[in-house]
Parts: structure tokens; sequence; C-alpha cells
């Protein structure tokens, strides 16, 4: 048949042609079923449920009664790469134990060692000891001397700071058991409890006889260094000053918070309102 050539003609081929689609009845697709009415195949929802019943049966025989519902412990065999699972009460309460310790033992800080413990603290001091003795210098002197303070520095005050340092701090001789910062009392954090007597008498005064001998050394170093430098001679000054001013600092800094205010304004309010030395 020859097909038509213009648009009437195709608009009429087209009429004639029309199907209707409402006319084929929509229905599901017929599942077979095989003997004794079950299905033939597995659809997906299927699958999905099969394994949460498989799931929900690994973890009620895995799982402690702590666990998270829906955690499932599995291992992989590294050979074989096979997934099975394991009853952590068995297997991990020795790996979790080793664990929980090693967390543990990195929170807690270990003590330095005599060397740090020692150089940490003599290098500044010596230090502090070299800018004393340039201001010293620099306040008498015409020409000051920086080669022969350099000098004295590194080879007479380091050595003989890290010698008592370290004596003191018990890492030659031992002096018994030394409290520590925890054993100390501190003002932080503040209570209404520390305002009482015998907590400022502990704070000033902590049973220590160390604390005891560097006050005393502090107050006298103190009063030492406002002596020399207002009534001895310049020379006495640039030479004595920036020592006794380095063992003054030394001995402030090995004492409590409460006992390094008193050894440091018990020497400055006897010379200022005993001995009647000016500040500046």
């Amino acid at each position: 048949m020859e097909s038509p050539r213009n648009r009437k003609q195709r608009r009429a081929a087209a009429a004639a042609d029309s199907f209707d689609a409402s006319s084929i009845p929509l229905a599901h697709p017929p599942r077979g079923t095989a003997s004794g009415g079950q299905k033939s195949e597995r659809t997906l929802v299927d699958i999905i449920a099969e394994r949460k019943e498989e799931s929900a049966e690994g973890i009620a025989g895995t799982a402690d009664a702590e666990a998270i519902p829906g955690t499932r412990f599995v291992t992989v065999d590294p050979s074989s790469g096979e997934i099975s699972g394991f009853d952590p009460r068995v297997h991990g309460d020795k790996e979790t134990g080793q664990e929980k310790d090693e967390s543990e033992s990195q929170g807690v800080d270990e003590p330095l060692s005599a060397f740090l413990d020692t150089i940490l603290l003599s290098f500044p001091l010596t230090t502090l000891h070299l800018t004393l003795a340039y201001l010293a210098a620099h306040q008498y002197a015409v020409e000051i001397p920086v080669s022969n303070l350099l000098r004295e520095s590194a080879f007479i005050t380091f050595p003989i700071l890290t010698l008592l340092i370290h004596l003191a701090h018990g890492h030659i001789i031992s002096f018994g058991r030394h409290a520590t910062t925890n054993d100390e009392p501190s003002l932080f954090p503040f209570t209404s409890e520390k305002l009482s007597i015998s907590f400022l008498r502990q704070l000033i005064f902590p049973p220590s006889l160390k604390t005891l001998v560097f006050l005393l050394l502090a107050v006298f170093f103190g009063a030492k260094l406002m002596t020399i430098t207002n009534n001895a001679p310049y020379y006495a000054v640039m030479k004595r000053a920036p020592a006794i001013g380095t063992l003054w600092v030394w001995c402030i800094l090995e004492v409590p918070l409460g006992a390094s205010v008193l050894g440091a304004l018990g020497p400055l309010g006897w010379g200022v309102w005993y001995k009647g030395y000016g500040i500046f």
C-alpha cells in the first residue's frame, strides 16, 4: 500500500491506526510458586530480611549486655580474608586493659632527669648573672669588658651554679623525702577555706626544712645586695653585686609562693623603712 503523501492523508492514516492503551487491564506479573506453596525465587525484600535476621543472631551471640544495639564485633583472617565474629568478653579483656594502662601512663608527667633539672635552672641564672654584670659595668666603667664578662660567666659562674643547684636538689646527696609541688599548699583554685590562719601559715611557712633554709638565705642575700649597692664603692659593686643578686633570685625561685613574696619584700622593706635607702 502506498504511504500518504500530504498532511491530510497522513492525519487520516494516524487516526485510523490509533491505539487505546486503556483497553488493556493493569495487573501484577504472575509469580511462579513451587510445590508446598513456597515462592520459587527470592526477591530483594526477602534477601534484606534474611540479612537482618543473621545480623541480629550474630549480635545476640557475641555482643555483651552493655554493647550498643546494632554493634557487631568481627575479625578478619589475614591469610584468607574471611570475616568471623568474636566475643569481646573473652578475647578483648586483656588487650583493652593493656591499652587503658598505656593511655593512663601517657597522661602522667614523668619527673625530669637530674641533668635537665639542673641545667634548666643553672643556665637562666647564668644569663641573669651576665646581665647584672653588664649593667653594673655599664653604670660605672668607661669601657665595658664584654669578653671578660662572658668568660667569667661561662667558666666560673655556670659551673658553680650547676654544682650548687645539683647539690640543693638532692642529686648528689639525698636529703630525705622532698616535697613535691602537689604536696605544697597553693592559692589556686581559691576557696573560702583558704582564708583561714592555718592555711596562710602553711602557705608562707610550709613544714619544710628546704623552704626555711632558702627563705633565710633569700632575706640575707637581699639585705646584703641593698647594703652593697648603697654603701660600697663602685668596684665592689661591680664585682660582688651580680653574684649576690643571682643567688638572691635563685633562693626566691626555690621556695613556694608565700615564702618567695616574703623573701623579696622583706629585704626591700628593711632597706626602705629601717635603713632609709631610696628605691630609685
